[in-house]
């Protein structure tokens, strides 16, 4: 059951409205009644705990599949140009598919939308158990990756239209935290199970996203359809919101390329197997800052926190190409990852603050488009960076690109400037809590 609540920087009244014309936004008046009234119910929080549940069964089975993607590949394929294809492909498919999801997610529902995917994962997730050849593994694989982009962003759309305003980055960051930690579980359930690549393995996979169906059945009384006001571009989405959509692009630019070349940088400065691999685990262990991120992020100027973490960001990566020491190189990789992700959390409030209820899920849709571009262009210069320079091409890589994010802030605040459009306000570093809610784009 929806109800209305406190809003800082925009409340939206969460009474299904059955005209089709969307969610109605408060007066300013009535805002700051509904910030006086605001209280926990019984009821949101239990809508709350079903989108935390469902995400994280749904993050335990792909923990699970995640590794026996690999050693699929692994054992079939040997060939890793044909293996980074398949991992592109998986992201691709999000890429191509965002165009479609609002559509979808406005004709057929948001819960059904979830619905529909998670039964294609589980076909999926029984169909990899055999291989038949790279061709249908690709295909295969290109369904999961859009039922798997649909069920993700449909269910933080959800999730982000539940959570209260005043303590909307708190939520959020634990529901990031839930993947990390479901992803994790699902390596570990695997290891538990010890029944590695046999079909019992894929099963258990497809029964977890079978599971995180169930508890979003008590959402029914959620808004069942997404009405866009109307149909926007993604570019006049980043024309928009420039600075925001590419944090996105920098952070999965920068965890996609850790991600994917950690373990062979480690192995290439000298770490034992075991060793390198140590390293993208530190890197993930990181998600405890989520925590801390999440109060601060409600508290704190969100574009100053952005830029903030940027900077840290990149100053950790400057000291990972220099540092030679293994321990230092453990404790960079730990604070790099809670300074990303104190990046990657305001600018996921923002974009969801700048836009009407009712353009949400389109909103995020080209956030993640634009976050997955990210994640390709990472792993694809990365690797051309290191086959040049070495090593510490990963580094490298990484200065690059949170480098051109800062001097594109500098420059896009330079321009506001001289147009007579900047105040000192927007350097303050408390949040301002005023609406900066586009009402036309």
């Amino acid at each position: 059951m929806l109800m209305s609540f406190r809003s800082h920087q925009g409340a939206v009244s969460r009474n299904h409205d059955f005209t089709g014309t969307g969610f109605i936004p408060l007066s300013i008046q009535k805002r700051v009644a509904a910030d006086a009234k605001f209280r926990w119910s019984l009821n949101l929080i239990r809508d709350i705990g079903a989108i935390y549940s469902s995400i994280f069964l749904a993050a335990v089975a792909y923990g699970i599949l995640m590794v026996l993607i690999a050693l699929k590949l692994e054992f079939y394929v040997k060939n890793e140009i044909l293996m980074s294809f398949s991992a592109a492909t998986q992201i691709g498919a999000g890429v191509i598919f965002s165009r479609f999801l609002p559509s979808i997610g406005r004709k057929a529902g948001m819960l059904n939308s979830i619905y529909v995917g998670s039964i294609a994962s589980v076909i999926a997730a029984l169909m990899l158990y055999q291989y038949h050849g790279y061709f249908l593994w690709i295909i295969t694989i290109f369904v999961l990756g859009t039922a798997l982009f649909t069920c993700g962003v449909t269910r933080a759309t959800i999730m982000i239209d539940l959570a209260p305003t005043h303590v909307r980055a708190m939520v959020i960051s634990l529901g990031t935290m839930l993947v990390a930690v479901g992803n994790s579980i699902g390596s570990i359930v695997l290891g538990l199970m010890n029944t590695r690549e046999s079909f019992t393995s894929f099963l258990v996979a497809a029964v977890f996203y079978l599971l995180s169906m169930l508890p979003l059945t008590r959402l029914k009384g959620i808004d069942s359809k997404v009405r866009e006001e109307k149909k926007i571009s993604i570019w006049r989405y980043i024309k928009n919101s420039p600075k925001i959509m590419f944090a996105g692009f920098s952070v999965s630019y920068a965890m996609s390329s850790a991600s994917a070349f950690l373990i062979i940088y480690g192995i290439k400065i000298g770490m034992p197997q075991d060793q390198a691999a140590m390293l993208l685990s530190v890197l993930l262990f990181g998600t405890i800052f989520y925590i801390p991120i999440g109060y601060i992020t409600d508290i704190l100027n969100r574009r100053m926190l952005m830029i903030s973490f940027a900077t840290l960001s990149l100053f950790c990566a400057y000291l990972l190409s220099i540092s030679k020491n293994e321990q230092e190189i453990y404790l960079l990789l730990f604070l790099m990852f809670g300074c990303l992700s104190g990046m990657k959390l305001p600018s996921v409030i923002l974009i969801n603050e700048k836009y009407k209820s009712t353009q949400r899920l389109a909103v995020n849709s080209a956030f993640s488009r634009v976050s997955l571009i990210g994640n390709v262009t990472g792993l694809l210069l990365t690797g051309v960076i290191m086959r040049s320079v070495g090593a510490g091409g990963l580094w490298i890589s990484l200065m690059i690109s949170l480098s051109l994010f800062l001097a594109f802030c500098l420059l896009n605040y330079l321009g506001k400037a001289l147009r007579g459009e900047l105040q000192l306000k927007n350097f303050s570093i408390f949040n301002q809590h005023e609406s900066e809610q586009v009402q036309e784009i």
